[in-house]
């Protein structure tokens, strides 16, 4: 709306607040940053978790030389309480780190300088989601954008766009009564054009293609407000046409039955917590999307703009909710929860790729008057979404149109979900909204056992859930690796939680939903090294793939032609020497069966050859059967086996892994970028070490260290010494100037790399 000025550069901060840092032109102590921006930047993990826990001052010089116009000021996000002050005037209190906060500061304004000053508090108050403990980090600081709206004195104050299966619809309003003209465009081609007259705005939807998951279609549509015929107001937005409802059996997108199949997302990162500019929030939706995910929760608040728009560019559904976790606090702290429901969707209403909202403080329990109140605000708001309210206990109390429900069944047995009816008798849709996490938390540099068994547990909840019609969808938990307090986690202050680490680095677990992208993919969960088996005796292993057929070979010996029926499975030692026993050895069929059972009773036993083994098998057949095992499956005391994986679709050959132990055979390096772009904010680049092996696989516990340099036009968030983990590590570099050149230099002693350029340009 508007003219639209972004204020993210050159604000002064200090630390801790004191009374006298509010005088008008006292900038002593301060030193200059800019947004976003943490209040306190932390160590990767073992750290004090409240040290962000302080009450901090920022402060900026805004110059005005047109007093005729309406000025406001707007913050994206906070952490978490905080007062807005113009020229010494206070002028808005906000008590909530993840709603945008809108300050009219037209009447308390001057030509030329003016000073704002922002007090924020971050410790842990009584407002949403504090009250008790929380399982994340809630970082503090201005840590998204903030821009200054000029506008006419009669402008759009909000507008609504929405269609059903034949109309669309523009409710809008502005402070007189004016008219509205409405143009759509198609990238630059205006494809309609007209002026409604304080009239209902409805057409036809028929002209415009519609935003699906797999062909996200967006329009730009211009809503010009005209007075006197003249445009006096205008806003440029972008838009998609399509119908999203929860039904009983299944969710549908345009009448087009979809399984959801989605992830959590906190919106924190390493270091530096919540402040990462529109690059970070735009990758991880890409990430998400290219991870074979089609939804992404925001548990458990609003996240940024930045990152809804990238959704809405990818197709990507999203179940937005209010903040939150288990508690709910007086009937203060619920007033502001109210709140929160409002401004959650006055910001986020027009986004199409929003299906759901979520009006339940996360896993709490049944509380009738208060989230009647928030689901009649949604309602009143967006009668045009359904809403939702995560709880972690059977048979809520239902006011909301669909049943969402955290389902941590899962402990390693063969229950992946409960069923429906064990839930909720209700005949409204029903939709998972977590499983895994704290149920099997998992570390990149776990044993492969582990992480294999994580992967599967990943696997078989999506099989679990397409199987079953009165399962609208899943949302896994969770995206990535995150912070948190000292009550939760590891006791390193991280939940090992994600199908990605904490860099967004790719986890086993991230394998069965990348089975789901276009692209053909193979993935093997093992590198086939003896010691990572108790006994050095390999049980199984899991083949993930979107191909028809794929094909085992040891030592370019066919061991076995895998017809995928499931795009996850477990390969057990009956499928991994079956078929060599009867090929290559000979064997006839029933002596191979006797010898594959002969071969699992000792397994049992990690390699030791019981008396109940001997006694029903034999000491020589039991040795001659072990000794094949080892031959072409263990290799206990010869040389390492090398295994070939052979990915076919409609019979041909689209891709081939090679798996066995390997040797550490280079650094491969990973930029994101190779252009910052400081228009709006400083920009970051996400470069990336992962070492690989001379088979061309990760080598996972690779624990390499590293030294980074920069050049004063740019700087590393976080340490300058890294390491490895798991084989892999990640690190983001930020601008410092507007125009400038940003070199890296990652120096290690047995690698070299060039330096790493940067173009840093306010484009």
């Amino acid at each position: 709306m508007g003219k639209k000025i972004y204020q993210n550069y050159d604000w002064h901060f200090k630390e801790n607040f004191e009374a006298c840092d509010l005088n008008i032109g006292n900038f002593n102590n301060f030193i200059k940053v800019n947004v976003p921006h943490t209040n306190k930047q932390t160590p990767l993990n073992n750290f004090d978790e409240t040290i962000s826990h302080i009450t901090s001052i920022y402060k900026k010089i805004i110059n005005i030389n047109d007093l005729s116009k309406i000025y406001h000021l707007v913050f994206e996000g906070i952490g978490h309480y905080s007062q807005i002050y113009v020229n010494g005037i206070l002028l808005k209190e906000h008590r909530c780190g993840y709603t945008r906060i809108t300050v009219d500061i037209t009447n308390h304004i001057v030509i030329g300088d003016n000073e704002i000053s922002v007090v924020v508090d971050s410790h842990e108050i009584n407002q949403p989601p504090f009250g008790f403990v929380i399982d994340y980090l809630c970082f503090g600081g201005i840590y998204r954008d903030c821009y200054l709206n000029v506008l006419n004195t009669n402008y759009i104050t909000d507008y609504y766009f929405h269609n059903d299966k034949q109309y669309f619809y523009i409710d809008y309003k502005s402070i007189k009564s004016t008219s509205l003209n409405v143009i759509i465009k198609d990238l630059d081609t205006i494809i309609y054009n007209k002026t409604f007259n304080n009239e209902e705005i409805k057409d036809n939807i028929n002209q415009f293609t519609l935003w699906d998951i797999d062909n996200p279609k967006l329009y730009n549509l211009e809503l010009n407000l005209i007075e006197n015929d003249t445009i006096i107001d205008s806003i440029t937005t972008k838009i998609g046409f399509r119908t999203v409802e929860f039904k009983e059996f299944g969710f549908y997108l345009n009448d087009k039955l979809i399984k959801i199949r989605g992830a959590n997302r906190h919106q924190s990162y390493p270091y530096v917590g919540y402040a990462m500019p529109k690059r970070a929030q735009y990758e991880d939706a890409e990430l998400i999307k290219e991870l074979g995910f089609n939804a992404v929760r925001t548990s458990h608040y609003p996240q940024s703009p930045d990152f809804l728009d990238k959704c809405d560019e990818l197709g990507l559904l999203v179940f937005e909710e209010i903040p939150g976790w288990q508690n709910v606090g007086d009937e203060s702290w619920q007033a502001i929860a109210v709140e929160n429901v409002k401004d959650m969707i006055i910001r986020d209403k027009n986004h199409p790729s929003i299906i759901l909202w979520g009006v339940r403080i996360n896993e709490s329990g049944d509380y009738h008057d208060f989230y009647t109140k928030t689901n009649e605000i949604a309602h009143d708001l967006d009668p045009y979404r359904q809403t939702g309210g995560v709880r972690c206990f059977p048979h809520s109390e239902l006011l909301e149109d669909v049943y969402t429900y955290n389902d941590f069944v899962n402990t390693g047995g063969d229950t992946y979900l409960r069923n429906k009816c064990d839930i909720t008798t209700s005949s409204k849709p029903y939709l998972v909204t977590e499983y895994g996490g704290h149920m099997f938390p998992t570390k990149s540099f776990d044993n492969e056992t582990r992480r294999t068994q994580h992967a599967m547990l990943h696997a078989n909840v999506i099989k679990r859930a397409l199987e079953d019609d009165l399962i609208t969808g899943t949302f896994a938990w969770c995206f990535a690796d995150y912070n948190t307090h000292h009550d939760f986690g590891s006791g390193d202050l991280i939940c090992y939680h994600g199908v990605c680490d904490i860099f967004r680095n790719i986890k086993y677990a991230a394998y069965p939903y990348m089975t789901y992208k276009k692209e053909p993919f193979l993935e093997i969960t093992s590198n086939f090294n003896i010691g990572e088996h108790n006994g050095g005796y390999f049980r199984n292993f899991a083949i993930m793939t979107n191909c028809d057929c794929v094909k085992m070979y040891h030592n370019n010996i066919l061991v076995n032609t895998f017809n995928v029926i499931d795009r996850c499975f477990m390969v057990n030692v009956e499928m991994m020497l079956k078929n060599i026993l009867l090929e290559v050895e000979g064997l006839s069929f029933e002596t191979a069966t006797k010898y594959i059972d002969n071969i699992n009773a000792i397994l049992k036993y990690d390699g030791i050859v019981t008396n109940e083994v001997i006694k029903e098998f034999g000491l020589e057949q039991s040795w001659k059967a072990f000794g094949l095992y080892g031959k072409y499956v263990s290799n206990w005391g010869s040389r390492a086996t090398a295994y070939k994986f052979e990915g076919y679709q409609n019979n041909e050959l689209v891709k081939t892994i090679y798996k066995g132990p390997q040797y550490l055979d280079y650094i491969k390096l990973s930029v994101s970028t190779n252009e910052l772009i400081t228009k709006d904010s400083y920009d970051v680049c996400k470069i990336t070490l992962e070492a690989i092996g001379n088979l061309g696989n990760r080598v996972d516990y690779a624990f390499d260290s590293f030294k980074i340099e920069t050049n004063s036009d740019i700087e590393i968030i976080g340490d300058s010494i890294i390491s490895l983990i798991g084989g892999v590590r990640s690190f983001y570099v930020k601008s410092k100037v507007k125009n400038g050149l940003g070199k890296v230099n990652i120096i290690n002693d047995k690698y070299k790399f060039d330096t790493i350029i940067l173009q840093i340009k306010e484009a």
